[in-house]
């Protein structure tokens, strides 16, 4: 009993002269002493045990504390390293009983301490109860109330901003509007407001925020936001990882270490997928494909994997799964972002020469390697050689490896977009309104980036009714344009990528029209550089949310400009391309390119084939073929067709279009493009359909010299009733004579499978003859171009081309 006794006399003691200060940087003095705490991570561990104010804390919730979901594998080992360390500081000034253990936890007694927030509490506690107990009266009184209301204030703020810090986010979110609503003036309230919204993943919300401050200010005061909140908005803006530090005294030092001993920083511009979480789907083959790296047991050398995809596909979130992978299968990890070129080959050198002699096997990850291509040579040549054999490099870029030193020394992986389901995961794993899901995963597509951020907003708009859908589009698209894109040379280039989008495949013959003050070839070679835009044979191409993501931008911010652009685009496709496209190939692509054009409105696209091509060449018929083409058509459609084909082959063969394979040289299609001024006698007994086109005609006002043209036979067995890259082929040499063919007056479609054909010659304007008596298994389609010319035509649709409704249309509710 007096040895207790005399222990707590003596805590007694030692907590009147020990005090800690959170309230700022935070500190622990005792008596004149300063005490050193340790690395910022020790010091974080012991605030975790100081803000359970005498509670058991587990070994799992200080590594969640410390690490989160990127905690390495001997997190436990560190959390007992720090503890150590901090007991032994604590004995050197009597407080060696200050942490108890027990399984698997530990505890600080607070009755130790002195602690300034608890100070704090109880002072505004006390004024509290003072003022309800009635004011003082008097004008100095009342000045008095004024300045400690005011310092009251300002403590508040403070102790907020250290709740920031502390990562009480959501915390400090739920009671800010309350101080602000008292206080609606104080610009540093709506700072924190913004840094709690965004530090919760609620990006949009504190955008919204902003924008009502912004008014607030404007109607009340006349002024603008301070500098301060306005550069809180636009780092929110950009998702800069600096907006995390606005209240933080000095910035914190860049930690690129071994996960064993430190946490990896985080890559640029990753506090966004931070924000909105860390669930992880997908990407099975690619870490199967590590794993298997992982578990190899060589010992004589060194494996090189790229890893390689566009920007906000997903590779620093890949690469941070790798970091854990990697630990949790004992490998000692260096993960290495965010770095300059110098401060990169620095690192390198260091970790070289601290493994040297050791029976180390590190991984080595280096993200963003295309800002670092200067190292390449050395890397490759000469760095690699110094680490020890079993060692792993990982190397994460937006543009692949061209040089071909590295043939046969790397395992390199493409880093594909998200499939729909593995989409559809990631949006249920960000808890978004199953409504919004479907819109989000059109949109994306597959992108994990624009993913989260759309899965976000969505999230945000659930819960708050903010932004509204409009404002939440135009965020989405910025964004994604911010991170994908970034900056450009000039607003040439801009207007380069815009075209790009818009066209389905980009020349330098199509920029030279579509942006006539810029040097083409320039501007061409320029779009191919850019990991984003593909070369498939006919042009370059962007595809994905970007090429979605930068039509809507264009759309509301410069409608003019963009349907100048489409109407450039559709005359350079429609007066050049299509009339020069006679090769099988050339004419599936600029029909593609045409449906493309007019994929926001009309039914195009769906009589298009999306892919493939015909791997066909093109003939006219020939004597030795007309047997063949006979027996072809009776094959398909039976005696009646055969016959016409039979008949029109004896008076103009050179009307046939015959395509045969181009391997085999077997006979794969067939049409006809009739031309017709006066059928003669025979006519109405061998072929009535074009007896029957030839009655319409002549009820028309036929200009001097001008002929009828009638697309006859369309023979296509593989494919009756669908679309395909044949049937692309006879639509655009239709189209060709339609918009090119001198002369033209009127022209006809004769056609089976009238239903599937039907709704495409509706948007082309074409009516459909109703011929009495007929029995023929035909319908017959036609157009009179010289009452209704194909300009007037093309300009019909141009409203729908431009403005329709697009798929996919972002935040738009399933059903609505």
């Amino acid at each position: 009993m007096h040895r207790r006794a005399a222990v707590i006399g003596q805590q007694n003691v030692v907590s009147t002269q020990c005090r800690f200060t959170i309230l700022g940087p935070p500190g622990l003095r005792c008596g004149d002493a300063e005490l050193d705490l340790g690395a910022p991570q020790q010091q974080a561990v012991l605030m975790l045990l100081l803000s359970r104010s005498g509670s058991f804390v587990r070994i799992g919730e200080l590594i969640d504390g410390l690490w989160g979901d990127r905690a390495p594998a001997t997190g436990e080992a560190v959390i007992r390293t720090y503890i150590s360390r901090i007991r032994r500081v604590f004995s050197e000034h009597g407080l060696g009983s200050a942490i108890r253990s027990q399984s698997g936890g530990y505890m600080l007694d607070p009755s130790l301490f002195a602690l300034d927030a608890d100070e704090f509490t109880r002072l505004v506690e006390t004024a509290r109860q003072e003022r309800a107990a009635g004011d003082v009266p008097g004008e100095a009184a009342e000045r008095e109330r004024s300045r400690l209301e005011r310092l009251k204030l300002i403590a508040t703020q403070e102790l907020l901003q250290l709740r920031l810090e502390m990562g009480e986010h959501a915390e400090v979110v739920a009671e800010v509007p309350l101080l602000i609503q008292l206080n609606r003036l104080e610009e540093p309230l709506y700072e924190i407001q913004l840094l709690a919204l965004y530090r919760s993943g609620r990006r949009a919300e504190a955008l919204e925020v902003y924008r009502m401050v912004y008014d607030l200010l404007g109607k009340e005061l006349g002024a603008s936001p301070g500098p301060r909140l306005r550069a809180i908005h636009e780092k929110i803006l950009r998702a800069d990882t600096d907006a995390e530090d606005e209240f933080v005294p000095a910035p914190r030092p860049r930690v690129v270490a071994p996960v064993a001993e430190e946490p990896p920083g985080e890559p640029a511009g990753a506090a966004l997928d931070r924000n909105v979480g860390s669930q992880f789907v997908g990407r099975d083959a690619e870490r199967a494909a590590f794993a298997a790296i992982l578990e190899r047991k060589r010992s004589d050398g060194l494996e090189v994997f790229f890893l390689c995809g566009h920007a906000g596909i997903g590779k620093s979130t890949l690469l941070r799964r790798y970091a854990e992978d990697a630990a949790a299968a004992g490998r000692t990890v260096w993960h290495l972002h965010d770095l300059t070129t110098g401060e990169l080959r620095e690192r390198l050198e260091q970790l070289a020469a601290g493994i040297a002699g050791t029976p180390a096997r590190p991984v080595v990850l280096v993200d963003s390697f295309e800002r670092h291509g200067e190292l390449e040579p050395w890397l490759r040549a000469d760095y690699l050689r110094t680490l020890p054999g079993g060692s792993i490099v990982v190397l994460a870029s937006r543009s692949g490896i061209t040089d071909p030193a590295w043939s046969g020394a790397i395992v390199a992986r493409q880093l594909e977009a998200l499939s729909p389901a593995e989409s559809a995961a990631l949006v249920r794993a960000r808890g978004v309104d199953p409504g919004f899901a479907g819109s989000i995963v059109d949109f994306a597509a597959g992108n994990p980036l624009v993913l989260s951020l759309a899965a976000e907003v969505g999230r945000s708009m659930s819960a708050t009714g903010q932004p509204s859908r409009r404002e939440a589009v135009r965020f989405v698209v910025d964004t994604v344009l911010d991170h994908l894109i970034g900056e450009v040379p000039s607003p040439q280039h801009r207007w380069a990528l815009h075209v790009c989008a818009h066209a389905r495949y980009t020349t330098e013959d199509l920029l030279r029209v579509a942006v006539p003050d810029a040097d083409a070839a320039e501007l061409f070679d320029w779009l191919r550089r850019q990991p984003y835009v593909e070369t498939p044979g006919h042009g370059l191409d962007i595809n994905g949310v970007l090429r979605e993501t930068l039509e809507a931008h264009l759309r509301w911010r410069d409608p003019a400009g963009y349907e100048r652009m489409h109407r450039r685009i559709r005359g350079h496709v429609m007066n050049t391309l299509l009339r020069e496209s006679t090769d099988p190939r050339t004419s599936a692509a600029v029909l593609r390119t045409i449906s493309h054009l007019r994929r926001g409105g009309g039914v195009t696209n769906r009589y298009v084939s999306a892919t493939g091509e015909p791997d066909v060449r093109p003939a006219r018929a020939t004597p030795a073929d007309h047997d063949e083409l006979v027996a072809l058509a009776r094959e398909t459609y039976g005696e009646f067709t055969a016959s016409s084909v039979r008949f029109w082959l004896s008076r103009q063969p050179s009307a046939f279009y015959v395509l045969r394979c181009a391997d085999s040289d077997r006979l794969r299609a067939f049409m006809s493009w009739l031309t017709v001024r006066e059928p003669g006698p025979e006519v109405p007994d061998t072929d009535p359909v074009i007896a029957d086109v030839w009655t319409d005609a002549a009820r028309r006002n036929l200009p001097p010299g001008a002929h009828v043209a009638v697309a006859r036979h369309l023979i296509c067995p593989a494919f009756e009733t669908k679309p395909n890259p044949i049937t692309d082929v006879f639509l655009a040499r239709m189209m060709r004579g339609w918009v090119h063919e001198p002369g033209l007056a009127v022209s006809y479609l004769v056609i089976a499978h009238r239903q599937l054909w039907a709704p495409l010659m509706d948007y082309f304007d074409h009516y459909e003859l109703h011929c009495s008596g007929s029995n023929y298994p035909y319908a017959i389609f036609g157009h009179d171009w010289v009452a209704d010319p194909p300009s007037q035509c093309q300009d019909r649709h141009l409203e729908d081309e431009l403005w329709a409704p697009r798929r996919p249309d972002l935040f738009r509710r399933e059903g609505s």
